[in-house]
């Protein structure tokens, strides 16, 4: 699928479920992608190469951490909502 517009979403201290529960909230309207970071930014690299001038080369520096990308061809308003309502504070340590 082709996507235009793009979320970059910090995951730290995000059990599965949550995730799971986001992505059954987005499903439809958004797709959550989260793998490795030195193969999402061969990816990007890749892609890059054959695509000279993309803006899409400034999601390599992203890659850092742990992050997963929304994307979204929808409103990035009721996109950002939905992620926003599964936000959870973390317990205690």
């Amino acid at each position: 699928a082709s996507y235009s517009k793009c979320f970059i979403v910090d995951i730290d201290n995000v059990g599965s479920m949550q995730i799971q529960s986001t992505r059954l909230a987005l499903r439809g309207t958004a797709e959550v992608l989260m793998g490795k970071n030195t193969m999402m930014r061969k990816c990007i690299r890749e892609f890059v190469e054959e695509n000279p001038d993309t803006p899409i080369a400034q999601l390599e520096d992203c890659c850092r951490g742990n992050v997963g990308f929304v994307f979204t061809n929808g409103d990035l308003g009721a996109v950002r909502e939905i992620l926003e309502s599964n936000v959870r504070p973390a317990p205690a340590r």
